[in-house]
């Protein structure tokens, strides 16, 4: 009798090259994807600090506007005091922002047009509402510049 030694090939424990390579694909796809939305995230961050800074400031803006009434509410040092404000002609005022990248600030106050109102001891229109307007803009990029615009109107309540 002839015995015939029979050889098990045994297979080697591990990975094959083309299992380590597929892993690491999809790593790497899963590892850009994970950084794409942290940027994402950190960018919408503060793109959403920017908005926030810029409308409190705006309101505020408004409010102090609101405050001189509408006889008060023209462009001039009395509101708008020089070293804080720019007078930029009879119905624009402009500022810093310093919270922002580059912000900056412009307001108009102007007789609302579309608000006259007729007198009727006379038969002519007269003003009747301011619009005052704050537009705050920043840079930052691409994705990070901005602007931001609040409007609001201060009616003319004679005593």
């Amino acid at each position: 009798m002839h015995n015939h030694v029979v050889r098990r090939h045994r297979r080697r424990a591990g990975f094959t090259i083309i299992e380590v390579l597929a892993t690491a694909v999809i790593l790497g796809v899963g590892l850009v994807g994970v950084g794409s939305m942290v940027t994402y995230a950190t960018i919408s961050h503060q793109k959403s600090v920017n908005y926030t800074v810029a409308s409190d400031r705006a309101t505020q803006e408004l409010e102090r506007i609101r405050e001189a009434s509408y006889v008060g509410a023209v462009v001039g040092t009395a509101l708008f005091p020089a070293g804080t404000y720019t007078i930029v002609n009879s119905t624009t005022a402009s500022f810093t922002v310093p919270d922002l990248s580059h912000g900056t600030g412009l307001i108009t106050l102007d007789e609302d047009s579309e608000a006259k109102v007729i007198n009727p001891s006379t038969g002519l229109p007269y003003n009747n509402l301011k619009k005052a307007a704050v537009t705050i803009t920043w840079s930052g990029g691409h994705f990070m510049g901005g602007s931001y615009r609040a409007v609001t109107l201060i009616a003319n309540r004679p005593k």
